[in-house]
């Protein structure tokens, strides 16, 4: 197996495993690996991904800033390359994550909280210390996003 093809499978894989769309990740890598900006018509090639597809996933690497659009002289159509700031679409993506999951789960801990209050004092007590350990998690989760891009500066160093 060619070296691109095995680097591109390899970081869908990963990218995969951690939670991330297959597609999403085997178009970063194609674009990063390759020294000349792609069409979207020469990345579904090279995946063997409809351009459709392809489309709608380089939306989602655009809203994580991990690709560019660039100019071709002499072509009307759209070329992308890969934003090359890895720990940067790493931190800013891990940052969003946490960011809106630590939203969904204060938002599900506030209505469990509520609930609460009908059961029963032996019950009551059982899901309001375990709503208070996952709250700690939360606060940690929390702390850590914020702090994130200090984490970041260190690592560039």
């Amino acid at each position: 197996m060619p070296i691109t093809e095995k680097f591109i499978e390899t970081i869908g894989n990963l990218g995969e495993s951690i939670g991330l769309n297959r597609t999403v990740c085997q178009i970063y890598a194609l674009l990063y690996i390759t020294p000349e900006p792609l069409s979207p018509a020469e990345i579904g090639r090279a995946l063997g991904v409809s351009k459709g597809n392809i489309s709608i996933n380089i939306k989602k690497l655009e809203e994580w800033n991990a690709v560019k659009k660039v100019w071709k002289k002499g072509y009307t159509r759209s070329f992308y390359t890969a934003n090359d700031d890895l720990e940067g679409i790493i931190f800013e993506k891990l940052k969003t994550g946490l960011t809106k999951r630590n939203r969904i789960l204060t938002e599900t801990i506030t209505e469990l909280k509520k609930s609460i209050q009908k059961s029963d004092r032996k019950l009551k007590k059982y899901y309001s210390d375990r709503l208070s350990k996952i709250e700690g998690i939360l606060k940690q989760t929390e702390l850590f996003t914020k702090n994130i891009d200090i984490l970041k500066s260190f690592l560039k160093k």
